[in-house]
């Protein structure tokens, strides 16, 4: 299976795998993610330092285009760094990504234990949720194609809190495999749609931003994701997402929704 994006003379060449479902023409909030978190973790440190706090801003639907992205260090250290990430389509800004990080030591400290999830992923059988935005084409889609989803307890298909396995099934980048840190990254907007209160058909719930917190590193593919999602009548909700590896507790994602019903052309 090809891979999301291709690498070419300093642009990311979006393959059809990185379709999301809100449009056909527009990408996944993944891929992006993926993207600007591969930049990110190209630029150097003054020692070891690890991304605990990674945010995404996406000002505008991401196009199925080349994309761009140049990269800041806004504030160096060897305590704490401070990294921008801008996402650009053909001189249009899109959005981008600031990373916090903060540097790796070697402490005895006590480890507390923490909450793991209910199941592994090898207990649960895949989710099948084609057409569930309501397409009716088989166009290639991330979120259906690219990633494999083992849900529990209806998760996807049925309204309340989700609890689900996530892994990547492709390379982000042709050629590359990805870091943990960027694994986790792609697939941190999986976590917008692990919670649903309402009818994907009828209503949109589009997330503009991820903000992803860890305290450490994921280990392996499987990402654990148990979500909330809060909708209001303002038209306003937020996702709350607890995350896991197979060993326990890694972090949280918080996503802001743009609610509205669903327009088609």
């Amino acid at each position: 299976m090809p891979a999301l994006f291709e690498s070419r003379n300093g642009l990311f060449i979006p393959g059809e795998l990185t379709r999301g479902g809100w449009a056909d023409d527009t990408q996944h909030g993944g891929p992006p993610a993926g993207i600007l978190a591969r930049a990110i973790d190209r630029v150097p440190t003054l020692v070891p330092m690890q991304v605990v706090r990674f945010t995404v801003d996406l000002s505008r639907p991401v196009p199925l285009e080349p994309l761009r992205i140049e990269t800041t260090v806004v504030r160096e250290g060897k305590r704490i760094q401070l990294v921008d990430a801008r996402l650009a389509a053909d001189e249009v800004e899109l959005g981008g990504a600031r990373a916090l990080r903060i540097r790796i030591g070697e402490l005895d400290l006590p480890v507390p234990d923490t909450d793991a999830m209910p199941a592994a992923p090898s207990e649960l059988e895949r989710l099948d949720w084609k057409g569930h935005f309501g397409e009716v084409d088989d166009l290639p889609r991330f979120h259906y194609d690219a990633v494999e989803i083992r849900t529990r307890g209806g998760s996807f298909h049925r309204p309340g809190p989700g609890t689900s396995w996530f892994r990547l099934r492709v390379p982000l980048v042709e050629g590359e495999a990805p870091s943990p840190f960027v694994r986790m990254a792609v697939l941190a907007d999986m976590a917008n749609g692990n919670s649903q209160f309402l009818d994907p058909r009828l209503h949109a719930f589009i997330n503009p931003d991820i903000g992803l917190y860890l305290h450490r590193m994921p280990e392996g593919d499987w990402i654990g994701m148990k979500s909330v999602s809060y909708p209001h009548p303002s038209g306003i909700g937020m996702t709350d997402t607890a995350v896991y590896d197979l060993e326990g507790r890694i972090g949280r994602i918080v996503q802001s929704q743009y609610i509205d019903l669903r327009r088609r052309p």
